[in-house]
C-alpha cells in the first residue's frame, strides 16, 4: 500500500503530471463506456456524425468517456430505442421527432405538415424558446434532450406511382412513421398508411406489401430502397427533425465532467449534423438521377391546402398555445 507521504512524494517528483491531473478532473475517474444508437443504418451519413461527436467526447474527458455507436436493429427497433432509453438499456440515441411524438404529444408540433417553408427558419425556431421548451419535457420521463439535428426533408418514394399532385395518392399503401400524425396526414391524403419499422421496408417494397415509403431521401439510399422504388415525389412535407438524447439514469450517474463535456460536444455536433445532412441530400439526389430515377416535382401548395385539417385535428392534442407560439415563430421569418 502506498502511504500519503509517498504518494505526495511521487507527485512533487513529477512536476509534469501535476498539471494534468488538476486541469482534467479525468485521471482518477474509470473509464465510462456509453452505447449510442440512431434510427437508421451505417450507411447514412449521420453515422459519421455520431462518431465525430464520440470523439469529442473522448478527447473533452481525456479519454475517460468511451461512446460506441449502434445503428438500428443492433440494439433494438426504431420504438423499442425509445423505451431503451427510459429504462437505462440504451445510454444515448439520436431519434426522429416522429417517434418521440407518442411519448411526447407536444413534440407533434415540429410534425405538422408542411410546416416549415425551410431550413433556416426551422433551425430559428428550434434553437429558440420553442426549441428549448419541447426538450424540457423530456426528464418527466427518465430522458434528456441534448440539441437538435436534421434528418431531412420526408419526401414520397414511389415502386409505381407518381404523385405530381394530391389526387394521385389516393389508395396509396405508403409505410409511415409510427406517430399518428403521420397516418393522420396521409389518411386526409385518402392513402392507406401503414406503419412498420424501417428494417422491414426492404422487404415489404419487394414484396409490394407497400407501394410506397415517406422518409427523408438520404434514408431512402440507407436501406437500399432505391434498389426498389423508381420515383421520388418531392413532397417536402415534413422538415425531419432529429435530437439528440440520453437516459437520464445513466446521465446523472456520470461525473459531473463527463456530463460537461457531453453537453458541450453535442452542442458542438448540431451544426456538423445539420451541415452534413444537407450535403448528402443533393449528393444523393445528383446520384439518383444518374442512376435513373425520377425526381419529381410536386404541387406543394395543392398538397398544403389538402392536409390542412391536421391542424385541426392535432391543435388539442398538442395544445392550442404551443401550435400557435410554433406558428407565430415561423411567421416571423
Amino acid at each position: 500500500m502506498i502511504s500519503r507521504r509517498t504518494f505526495a512524494g511521487a507527485v512533487l517528483g513529477a512536476p509534469v503530471a501535476l498539471p494534468f491531473l488538476a486541469r482534467s478532473g479525468f485521471a482518477a475517474t474509470p473509464t465510462h463506456t456509453l452505447k449510442l444508437t440512431f434510427a437508421d443504418t451505417q450507411a447514412h451519413p449521420l453515422y459519421a456524425v455520431l462518431k465525430r461527436f464520440a470523439e469529442n467526447v473522448n478527447k473533452r474527458t481525456d479519454g475517460a468517456v468511451d461512446i460506441q455507436v449502434f445503428s438500428i436493429g443492433q440494439l433494438g427497433s426504431g420504438t423499442n430505442i425509445i423505451t431503451g432509453m427510459q429504462t437505462g438499456i440504451i445510454d444515448l440515441c439520436a431519434h426522429t421527432s416522429g417517434f418521440i411524438g407518442p411519448l411526447f404529444p407536444r413534440f407533434q408540433v415540429v410534425d405538422l405538415p408542411f410546416l416549415f417553408p425551410d431550413a433556416k427558419t426551422a433551425e430559428r425556431v428550434l434553437d429558440g424558446p420553442v426549441g428549448g421548451q419541447l426538450l424540457d419535457l423530456m426528464p418527466a420521463k427518465g430522458i434528456y434532450g441534448l440539441s437538435y439535428g436534421h434528418w431531412g426533408w420526408r419526401v414520397v418514394s414511389t415502386v409505381e406511382r407518381k404523385v405530381p399532385e394530391p389526387a394521385d395518392i389516393k389508395g396509396l399503401k405508403i409505410r409511415v412513421q409510427p406517430g399518428a400524425i403521420f397516418a393522420a396526414m396521409f389518411r386526409t391524403l385518402s392513402a392507406n398508411p401503414i406503419a412498420i419499422d424501417l428494417t422491414e421496408v426492404y422487404l415489404a417494397l419487394s414484396q409490394r406489401t407497400i407501394e410506397a415509403i415517406e422518409t427523408p431521401m438520404i434514408s431512402v439510399a440507407a436501406g437500399k430502397h432505391d434498389e426498389v422504388v423508381r420515383t421520388i415525389n418531392t413532397t417536402n412535407h415534413v422538415y425531419n427533425v432529429g435530437v439528440l438524447m440520453a437516459s437520464k439514469a445513466k446521465f446523472d450517474a456520470l461525473p459531473e465532467q463527463a456530463r460537461s463535456a457531453i453537453r458541450a460536444a453535442a452542442q458542438d455536433m448540431t451544426g456538423d449534423w445539420r451541415t452534413t445532412i444537407a450535403a448528402a441530400t443533393d449528393e444523393t439526389a445528383a446520384r439518383f438521377k444518374a442512376k435513373g430515377l425520377a425526381i419529381l416535382p410536386v404541387d406543394q401548395d395543392a398538397y398544403r391546402r389538402q392536409v390542412e385539417p391536421v391542424y385541426k385535428q392535432f391543435r388539442d392534442i398538442i395544445g392550442p398555445d404551443l401550435v400557435d407560439a410554433v406558428m407565430k415563430e415561423v411567421g416571423k421569418g
